[in-house]
């Protein structure tokens, strides 16, 4: 019986290929793309399942009210570690975590630019991280000992055994290899290439030591292991105000724990309360995964339902020869089934067509493998799902016909079933214009955050690591650069143009409210560092050699003006970082340094101090790779121990886009793919529409009736359906809109143009893909009209 049905469905996909295509390939896109969906939601909430204790690890997030905006930071102070080990029967275990160390290592001649965490022993017990070789119990012990992962290793020291040689690290500093960790998995919220005892620093970083009863200075990553049975929650509450117990002027600062299973996807704090993060994406892909084959299926069903009074007489001869509704519905079913498992198998195609089209869009990491039983088992369910829901209504409504009316030929389609492919037809273009405009609008928001002022300018500026070498050659390393005749100005700073280093609440001013928690970002800055990264002055004037005073002069961008609230500020005072005395030379345009969506925070740049980073401005019309090519060999003849390594300010800058991008190409791409899968089934619809009325049209033809009169008579009803899909997905879409642009302070307004401009869009295409048939049609000649069958 089953092989019966399955010969008869074969044959009515075979005698009519258009709309059986269209069937099979419509189909075959939507399971495409929802399970290329499905890989990426498999893999972005992979990330640190592979942690053995994940379940009861986290970091300790430190709520801030600075300005009167509540803030949370994944840093916090160097006491709490001990103080959490010591006093907290509720922890297992704890370790510290450095901020990202990026270093020259060097093995003989070998020598790479890598980055690592100074952590402690405990470390390798809370995280899994598995050794190739060497103890995790002791292989931390050692303030000088080492743990590099498998390919730096390899890179160092070739097929050699690497335990116990010596490797440097920081330009001269020894240490010797104690471990050797197996790569770290694509899919680890934490990357490294090394490991190396937090106890180093406490022996030679000078800031690191002075600060290990500083409850106020936060600066590295607090991680615990809880005991088995204690919730996060509980112990949250334990920690929230040990700030102020340990400090009363800390008393605007709070505790909590971060789970490490929401370090990925639910990064994001507002309000001191964890809001989300890249878990909104996921759940969004994974709706519009969905409404894709959603808008697939509903092409089988719009097809199949129209096509049945052609499949009417069937129904009643074996309806009359003894057959069963449900033998009916069976064999139906098995139709849709078989559509749906030839389109699974061209699915399986357009997949591996489609992933190295997508690498770039977030996709780079995703690979599709028969050996992964979760794809497998999630492949087969949507085949079968599909398969019944493209074939449901179908079944149901052809098996419901009376045999008695169909064999006397008094059939007539039901007005019920016109409706219901009216219905899906609105509903597939109400999903395919809800796409196109939160694409428009997520292309807009994106350019309006890249087209805000920054407060510089990033254009052929280059950011250098400041080596200590480099710093100590500072003076020659300049003048030999500017004598290369490609750039333009230097300069160092203790920070990249695109980060945030330092903030501090030890400024102070006179008018100042003595209670208020108030807080500047803090940058520090050398001679020509206005000139280099193209600050923008209002007021005043940039640091000079020609006053010596510069030493204690502090320049202010518009934010930290506001702040302060100084009319005449050129030459007013106030007290920086340890009550130093500085005085206001010059004010800045406001300079974003983080998020270009929210607003721009109180700046202060001073004079001297710490340096992290060299800027080298290009001049205008320099040959960038001539450029590089000159300057590589200074870096290199004032830093012998590193590779010369550099980032173009601009292009960093660009990444703070990139999840938004992502998400633009991705919805982009789903907009496209469900305009054209809906065109797909309005050609099918049209096609079988015209084939029905073949005699009425050569009839109308035969009475004079012009072609335009024809074509409008064969595309008005779609246009009214395209038309009240706008309708219905302008104000969902105009709302769902309006609260994703909620996460950003700095946004653009809904513009109604927006939607109109869709809604003739959409229009457009349908009537572009009804009247190639619908002309068709009409252009036809009526004698073979009239003599159709």
């Amino acid at each position: 019986m089953i092989r019966n049905y399955l010969k008869v469905a074969w044959r009515n996909i075979t005698n009519n290929k258009i709309l059986g295509f269209i069937n099979i390939f419509g189909l075959a896109s939507g399971m495409a793309f929802a399970l290329l969906i499905c890989l990426w939601i498999q893999y972005e909430r992979s990330f640190d399942t592979f942690h053995a204790n994940r379940h009861r690890i986290a970091r300790v997030v430190r709520h801030t009210l600075f300005n009167g905006e509540k803030s949370s930071m994944h840093i916090s102070p160097l006491p709490l570690y001990e103080e959490l080990k010591h006093n907290y029967a509720d922890i297992e275990r704890n370790t510290r975590i450095s901020w990202t160390v990026n270093s020259t290592i060097i093995a003989g001649n070998s020598r790479y630019n890598k980055s690592g965490y100074h952590v402690d022993p405990a470390f390798l017990q809370i995280f899994s991280f598995p050794l190739i070789k060497g103890d995790i119990r002791t292989a931390l012990n050692n303030p000088d000992n080492i743990i590099i992962s498998a390919s730096l290793a390899e890179a160092l020291f070739g097929k050699a055994d690497p335990i116990g040689k010596t490797v440097q690290l920081y330009e001269g500093f020894t240490f010797q290899v104690s471990g050797v960790l197996k790569d770290i998995p694509v899919n680890s919220s934490l990357e490294f290439d090394f490991l190396a005892p937090y106890a180093w620093l406490l022996q030679h970083n000078s800031f690191v030591k002075a600060s290990q009863t500083e409850w106020g200075n936060n600066f590295l990553m607090n991680v615990v292991q809880l005991k088995e049975g204690v919730t996060m929650e509980a112990f949250s509450q334990k920690i929230y105000n040990l700030p102020e117990e340990k400090n009363k002027e800390l008393q605007n600062q709070h505790m909590t724990l971060h789970p490490l299973e929401k370090w990925h996807l639910q990064q994001d704090f507002k309000n001191w309360q964890n809001t989300g993060g890249k878990i909104t994406y996921v759940r969004l892909f994974a709706i519009i995964g969905l409404f894709v084959l959603l808008v697939a299926c509903i092409n089988f069903m719009n097809l199949a339902t129209a096509r049945s009074e052609k499949r009417a007489r069937e129904v009643g001869i074996r309806k009359a020869a003894g057959s069963r509704r449900i033998q009916l519905v069976v064999q139906f079913l098995s139709e849709s089934m078989l559509t749906a498992f030839l389109a699974f198998f061209m699915a399986l195609g357009i997949i591996f067509l489609s992933l190295p089209l997508i690498r770039d869009i977030g996709f780079e990491n995703i690979h599709f493998r028969l050996s992964n039983v979760f794809l497998l088992a999630a492949m087969f369910a949507v085949c079968i799902i599909t398969g019944l829901i493209a074939g449901s209504y179908p079944a149901l409504y052809l098996s419901s016909f009376i045999p008695v009316r169909v064999l006397k030929g008094k059939f007539a389609s039901s007005r019920g079933a016109g409706n219901f492919r009216r219905v899906l037809v609105v509903s597939q273009f109400v999903i395919s214009i809800a796409l196109i405009v939160s694409t428009i609008f997520v292309y807009q928001q994106i350019r309006y955050g890249q087209q805000r002022s920054v407060g510089y300018n990033p254009d052929n500026l280059l950011t250098v690591r400041a080596a200590p070498n480099l710093l100590k050659n500072y003076d020659a390393l300049k003048h030999e650069l500017l004598g290369t005749g490609y750039v333009e100005a230097v300069s160092k700073a203790s920070q990249p143009m695109t980060e945030v280093y330092n903030s501090w609440s030890d400024f102070s001013w006179e008018g100042k409210d003595p209670k208020a928690d108030l807080a500047l970002d803090a940058i520090m800055a050398d001679y020509d560092f206005e000139k280099t990264v193209g600050l923008k002055f209002l007021q005043g004037r940039p640091f000079s050699a020609e006053f010596p005073t510069d030493s204690g002069a502090v320049i202010l961008n518009q934010a930290a003006l506001r702040l302060i609230g100084y009319k005449d500020p050129i030459g007013r005072k106030m007290k920086g970082y340890g009550g130093k005395e500085l005085t206001i030379i010059g004010i800045v345009e406001d300079i974003v340094l983080k998020d270009p969506y929210k607003p721009v925070y109180p700046l202060a740049i001073l004079f001297a101090g710490s340096f992290n980073n060299i800027f080298l401005r290009l001049k205008k019309d320099a040959d960038i790779t001539k450029a590089l090519a000159a300057v590589q060999p200074v870096f290199s003849r004032n830093n012998l121990s590193a590779p010369f390594e550099y980032a173009f300010t601009d292009q960093e800058f660009d990444k703070k886009f990139a999840l938004e991008k992502q998400v633009g190409k991705l919805a982009g791409i789903f907009a496209g793919l469900a305009i054209f899968i809906s065109c797909l089934g309005l050609f099918g619809l049209a096609t079988y529409m015209a084939e029905r009325r073949t005699r009425e049209i050569g009839i109308r033809k035969v009475l004079g009736a012009p072609v335009v009169h024809l074509w409008l008579l064969l595309s008005k009803e779609f246009i009214w359906l395209v038309l009240t899909a706008c309708l219905i997905a302008s104000p969902l879409t105009f709302f769902f809109i309006r609260h994703w642009l909620e996460n950003y302070d700095y946004r653009i307004t809904v513009s109604i143009w927006v939607f109109v401009a869709t809604g003739l869009l959409a229009l457009l295409i349908a009537l572009l893909t009804v009247s190639t048939q619908a002309i068709k049609s009409a252009l036809a000649n009526p004698v073979k009209s009239l003599k159709a069958d």
